[in-house]
């Protein structure tokens, strides 16, 4: 529930480009207190962080998350589509299509 609702959030406050959301939950469920939900990992990439220090990015994000209930931890990786095209440009390709031997 939890996580469609964090989507739901997401979408509406930020109108992102790419939204990825991973459960991490249960790598956390062996923790003394742990109630079997609540730690998550998003990408967004929006025009919405364009100009906005990291700090910024991330309060957006916590803004537009903070009716969501049982949410432990959420990390946050926030990006412009531009910055989005950047990293995928610098990204060296996959060993089977690089053109020249390691």
């Amino acid at each position: 529930m939890s996580k469609a609702l964090l989507e739901s959030q997401l979408r509406a406050a930020l109108h992102p480009e790419l939204l990825e959301i991973k459960d991490r939950s249960e790598a956390h469920s062996a923790h003394e207190l742990s109630d079997g939900g609540g730690h998550y990992e998003v990408l967004v990439v929006t025009e919405q962080f364009q100009g906005l220090a990291p700090l910024a990015r991330h309060r957006l994000v916590y803004a537009a998350t903070a009716g969501v209930p049982h949410i432990h931890a959420l990390s946050v990786k926030a990006m412009t589509p531009e910055e989005m095209r950047q990293q995928a440009a610098a990204a060296p390709a996959p060993k089977a299509f690089r053109l020249t031997a390691d």
